[in-house]
């Protein structure tokens, strides 16, 4: 075994299982790909680490608990298509490749988002895909979604991003107002064309995803 499948396994035995990670799904998925694989040759000695991996102009890669209970969250069957917005190196994406139907990633920064598509293609993932373009807006094209994934913390989820998702179809994303607040993971189903039930899951202190935060309010 390679200094990073043993890295790896001791991921998912000490970071997963004792911090409510039990869906063996989700525990199969974060087994079977190699993080090190999407992470720039100088910090691959943090592949594992148990916080959020920063890596260039504010992009980072969420905790892996954190993702962890986010995707556990989703209760995946197999057959959902999905959406993963701020994918950053792509990890995400090979995740949910494993744990969906199909799944398109997006990525702001081109060239986190041009490395995440040959990550992919070098590990043999051929049901996801990584685009380079704004995460605000999503992936319309391919709406909608049963399962979107936002990777970073906003104040609040954009109404655009929530009418991609299909009927009964379910979001994740931490929830926080700036960086002096606690972050709440929460998912939300939605229910009508109009209508989307919330339920906070966990604390989570992601950091904000540039673009998330909170719009400025009129003072008088």
């Amino acid at each position: 075994m390679s200094v990073y499948a043993q890295r790896r396994h001791i991921m998912v035995a000490s970071q997963l299982r004792p911090n409510k990670v039990s869906d063996t799904r989700v525990l199969d998925a974060f087994a079977a790909i190699p993080r090190e694989e999407f992470i720039p040759k100088h910090i691959q000695s943090l592949a594992y680490i148990d916080e959020d991996l920063f890596l260039t102009d504010g992009r980072f890669m969420l905790e892996p608990m954190v993702l962890a209970r986010l995707l556990q969250a989703l209760e995946f069957d197999g057959s959902e298509t999905i959406l993963d917005i701020a994918t950053a190196c792509g990890y995400s994406t090979a995740l949910l490749a494993h744990l969906g139907q199909s799944v398109v990633g997006i990525e702001a920064n081109k060239a986190l988002a041009d490395a995440a598509h040959d990550h992919l293609i070098k590990l043999g993932i051929d049901n996801g895909v990584v685009l380079n373009g704004a995460h605000q807006a999503g992936y319309p094209n391919e709406a909608p979604y049963d399962a979107i994934i936002i990777e970073g913390a906003v104040a609040e989820v954009p109404e655009t991003i929530l009418t991609q998702l299909a009927e009964h179809g379910r979001l994740v994303a931490v929830v926080r107002g700036d960086a002096t607040t606690s972050g709440k993971a929460t998912i939300m189903t939605r229910k009508g064309k109009h209508e989307f039930q919330a339920k906070v899951l966990f604390d989570a202190q992601t950091p904000i995803l540039d673009g998330f935060t909170a719009p400025k309010r009129f003072e008088f």
